[in-house]
């Protein structure tokens, strides 16, 4: 398709939808999914302050439900494409 001086060839302009955005936060089956990491090599990633995550829980609870922060994941994966330091 050619443009002429008066079409606009980018479209129309919207605002993201928050589904377009993607999540914040994801359970281990949610990492896993979106980037092949499991359950226990992100727990080591959080041990060793690599990649952040929450527990969410209620007050007294033993257990509770592990979030992790995509954007720190994210992050992690390009500073290893850069050279690897963490």
């Amino acid at each position: 398709m050619e443009a002429t001086n008066n079409q606009n060839i980018t479209g129309a302009v919207r605002a993201a939808h928050l589904n377009d955005i993607g999540p914040e936060f994801v359970d281990h089956q949610g990492l896993t999914r979106m980037f092949a990491i499991r359950r226990s090599h992100a727990y080591l990633l959080v041990a060793q302050g690599a990649i952040r995550s929450v527990c969410i829980r209620k007050p007294g609870a033993v257990k509770g439900r592990r979030l992790f922060h995509v954007q720190s994941v994210r992050d992690f994966l390009a500073r290893q494409m850069k050279g690897g330091a963490q």
